[in-house]
């Protein structure tokens, strides 16, 4: 088991190895690395799509309460709804 003085995490996230038992495994950290950068990036653009749709829905649902309450004021004012 490797000890703290070998290990270490740098400030953006990544663990390095002091000392690596082979050259493959230091290729299977790289294919993480970037396979964990990948999937990062993908989940933040899909995170920005999803909360502009919600934003934009919910923009949608304030001018249809808009229209429904002008409707409401509208029939109210000429004596429809009395």
């Amino acid at each position: 088991m490797a000890t703290q003085e070998q290990d270490s995490v740098s400030e953006d996230g990544h663990l390095h190895v002091a000392a690596l038992p082979s050259p493959e495994a230091n290729d299977l950290i790289k294919a993480v690395d970037e396979m964990l950068e990948t999937m990062t990036t993908k989940f933040n653009k899909i995170s920005t799509e999803v909360l502009t749709k919600m934003d934009e829905m919910a923009q949608r649902i304030d001018d249809l309460e808009a229209a429904i309450k002008a409707g409401s004021d509208q029939t109210t004012s000429d004596g429809v709804g009395s």
